[in-house]
């Protein structure tokens, strides 16, 4: 019993660093918010206590709606493109094929870029008057290119899907690659003796296997719709109107530019909330391993 005593005391001791940073890094902020979220507050001044009130308040706000259909938009149109487009891009560089090292870094390089760099640069390309996308509308009569993807409240947000579509595809390639180079090659080679032709292989074999990928990619592109930020504030400040308004960057508006703070914590807490369950939800309905890539 001592021995055990002192076992797990030293297992805390080594523990106990990482508990002190999850402690004021994580529990401290969110507890903080969740009290700042019963306050009618400025972020300077002495809050007022009005409980619940910013949750009714939220619950009854248009932009808030709004918000939250982008992000539904959002993780619907920016998980399965990036999905399929990083598996048959994966399938193409997992061959033998001269240069593919250079085309992988390639493909990945927008993923590792800043997302400021990456809205900067998309906002200069999709500008309607000097962007490059407009140009080639004029040069060769397509108007459709030439309208302002940014400025208009029915395209703002799908164009900002679109670049973010770009910009990760290449994350999702690099994970279909490295399952792809765990599954054993005498499975590909035996499909292909029983006369699997290549869309039949993709379909059949490759995609089913690469499952623990799939959910994986599913989890990380949840979570990464609703803590979309810079991307967004960059391209259109989540203009026009609120078109393209998402709930990290309606959050920023509220506490930085409105000077609401109590209101900014109900927003994040809601948002906290919605991430926690979505993430919970997908653990529970496709089990708890298959991140490790435990089927049991």
């Amino acid at each position: 019993m001592r021995y055990r005593r002192q076992e797990a005391g030293t297992a805390l001791l080594f523990l106990a660093p990482a508990l002190v940073l999850f402690a004021a890094f994580v529990v401290y902020p969110i507890v903080y918010n969740v009290q700042a979220s019963t306050l009618r507050w400025d972020g300077v001044n002495v809050g007022q206590f009005v409980g619940l009130g910013n949750y009714k308040e939220l619950l009854e706000d248009p932009v808030f709606v709004t918000t939250l259909r982008n992000s539904a938009w959002w993780i619907l149109l920016t998980i399965a493109p990036q999905a399929i487009i990083g598996f048959l891009l994966a399938v193409a560089l997992n061959r033998r094929l001269r240069g593919r090292a250079v085309y992988r870094a390639i493909f990945f390089i927008p993923a590792i870029l800043s997302p400021v760099v990456v809205g900067i640069v998309w906002q200069r390309i999709l500008d309607p008057f000097n962007g490059v996308v407009a140009s080639v509308g004029r040069l060769t009569g397509i108007d459709v290119l030439t309208q302002p993807w940014l400025s208009d409240p029915s395209t703002a947000i799908f164009a900002a899907i679109f670049v973010n579509v770009w910009m990760w595809t290449g994350f999702s390639m690099l994970f279909y690659l490295a399952g792809l180079q765990l599954i054993d090659t005498s499975v590909i080679e035996a499909a292909r003796i029983d006369g699997a032709t290549g869309l039949q292989l993709m379909a059949r074999i490759l995609w089913p296997l690469l499952r623990n990928t799939h959910l994986s990619l599913l989890l990380l592109g949840v979570i990464g719709s609703l803590k979309t930020f810079e991307l967004v504030y960059v391209l259109t400040e989540g203009g026009p109107n609120h078109a393209s308004e998402m709930l990290p960057t309606y959050t920023f508006k509220q506490a930085f530019q409105l000077q609401s703070v109590g209101y900014a914590s109900t927003i994040s807490v809601v948002l906290l909330v919605v991430a926690v369950v979505s993430s919970l939800s997908m653990v529970r309905a496709f089990g708890s391993g298959f991140l490790t890539g435990d089927e049991t």
